[in-house]
């Protein structure tokens, strides 16, 4: 089915636990795998060569027996990228994952304390600030996340200068997912251009490099001829072969064993206490439904019509939420104004 037959990457929560409690959570399924399901799971990865894993949560410090599976990930020569709120960090922890050659993302939120104490309920703006500064000196820290809603995308330009302060090269913007008063906070597509030229300015005064998760990134870049540059190093959350919507091309593991084709993805693929992953992933390799998703021709809409379709293809499954599609068009796309403009016009 594609190129590459082994996953792109697989995004793994490895425990639902969580010390905060966050404006944007998309909740967990209650459960998570033993220590022994978990150890067979890694070989199973493993087995699947995927360019890398990402490991999340909730919180994922909070797993008792993190420390032993992100070992045994070492010595299946997995390279690991690590999601944390930052809370939790100290420095015999960071020297634990300095040993077994983690990269750390931390999640920032806003880039003033009351934004981001307002999405993440629990958190400290001056201790995550401090974690990341921990980070930096320790070589660790890959980039800051910061996920895109209604309330923060007016701080990009803060969160960027805040970087750079830091120490940090990069930050990763990434789209909101499905969650309690998802429609609400959600971008329109006014709100995501605005959201990306405020990103390609701030980004040539501070010299910060950024990733930006929205398959329309780049083709919003190149209709408005913003200037962005490329960034030099990959995160561990986005791809630097594709610019499209890679729904069906990664997995992603729930606490519980349930997998995904996407964190966005309301659809199951099988549980891992059922069957094998590398079961699950020939199941998708062999799936008509993927076969014809992947497809730009199966694309209904303005979508249809657009000569950046090939490179974008829509974010899938915030498309099947908002609409019950899988093949609409993706309601939050920037370009859809330009389109429909002139087709009323």
């Amino acid at each position: 089915m594609y190129e590459n037959q082994s996953p792109h990457f697989i995004d793994w929560p490895i425990t639902g636990k969580c010390n905060l409690s966050c404006r944007h959570c998309r909740g967990m399924p209650k459960g998570e795998l033993s220590t022994e399901r978990a150890k067979t799971l890694i070989a199973e990865i493993a087995e699947l060569r995927p360019g890398w894993v990402l490991i999340e949560g909730g919180e994922p410090l909070l797993r008792d027996d993190l420390f032993e599976l992100l070992g045994l990930m070492q010595q299946r020569q997995l390279e690991v990228h690590l999601i944390t709120n930052g809370m939790l960090l100290n420095p015999e922890i960071l020297a634990h994952l300095k040993q077994l050659s983690v990269k750390v993302m931390i999640s920032i939120d806003g880039a003033t304390p009351e934004t981001f104490e307002a999405i993440r309920n629990g958190a400290s703006f001056r201790r995550v600030v401090q974690s990341a500064q921990y980070c930096v000196k320790e070589g660790l820290l890959e980039a800051i996340n910061f996920t895109i809603m209604k309330t923060n995308y007016t701080e990009i330009p803060g969160i960027l200068e805040l970087a750079r302060s830091i120490g940090v090269s990069q930050v990763t913007f990434i789209g909101l997912k499905p969650c309690e008063q998802y429609t609400q906070q959600l971008l329109t597509p006014q709100e995501y251009e605005e959201a990306i030229k405020l990103v390609c300015q701030a980004t040539q005064e501070t010299g910060v490099e950024f990733f930006f998760d929205e398959p329309f990134f780049w083709a919003t870049v190149r209709k408005q001829e913003l200037l962005a540059p490329v960034p030099a190093v990959s995160t561990g959350i986005l791809l630097p072969s594709t610019t499209a919507c890679i729904f069906g091309e990664y997995l992603f593991i729930e606490p519980d064993g349930q997998v995904k084709p996407c964190s966005f993805a309301p659809m199951i693929l099988g549980n891992v206490n059922e069957k094998p992953l590398t079961q699950i992933w020939h199941e998708v390799l062999s799936s008509p439904f993927f076969h014809q998703l992947k497809g730009p021709k199966t694309r209904t809409g303005y979508c249809r019509s657009c000569q950046y379709l090939e490179d974008c293809k829509g974010c899938r499954s915030r498309t099947f939420v908002l609409t019950g599609d899988w093949f609409a068009s993706d309601p939050c796309c920037p370009l859809s104004l330009k389109l429909v403009t002139k087709k009323e016009g």
